[in-house]
């Protein structure tokens, strides 16, 4: 017997169009550690750029390695994102964004998620918060994607 607490959660992720926490369960299994994972991943995708962009100015690229850095990172998670709604370290893990509505994320939702995602990054404790509320939380988000209601889900086969 489900309670109208549950019948209105279900509805609600009808609506939204990601799937259920608890009746898809399969989307959300694991995401937390691939997430992590996928991260670690695309920062060294990053500085891999970043050192061939390094290399490429003779030296002269250390000056300003972390505009660098910065400029690949915004164009690599943005494209990327947009593309196909995940990093190349989240199709590695297997995981992608889902927008509130269930799509992949269009290219101003990857934007507008990958600046509230450095925003977090630049207050400790908020990042620390995103990081309890992806590991305990039933979709699994952050702090950055609860503005967009989007979540981070296995990729469906």
């Amino acid at each position: 017997m489900t309670s109208a607490a549950d019948d209105n959660s279900d509805w609600l992720n009808r609506v939204r169009g990601l799937p259920d926490p608890v009746a898809d369960r399969q989307f959300y299994d694991g995401v937390a550690l691939r997430r992590l994972m996928a991260f670690f991943i695309d920062v060294m995708l990053v500085w891999g750029g970043a050192l061939v962009v390094v290399v490429l100015t003779f030296g002269l690229g250390l000056f300003i390695l972390g505009f660098i850095v910065a400029v690949i990172d915004l164009a690599y998670r943005v494209i990327t994102i947009s593309n196909r709604s995940a990093t190349f370290g989240m199709r590695a893990m297997r995981i992608e964004l889902r927008n509130s509505d269930g799509r992949p994320f269009s290219f101003g939702e990857a934007l507008l998620h990958t600046l509230l995602f450095y925003l977090s990054l630049t207050i400790f404790l908020a990042h620390l918060v995103s990081l309890f509320m992806m590991a305990g939380t039933s979709l699994g988000r952050g702090l950055h994607d609860l503005p967009l209601g989007s979540a981070m889900i296995n990729s469906p086969a």
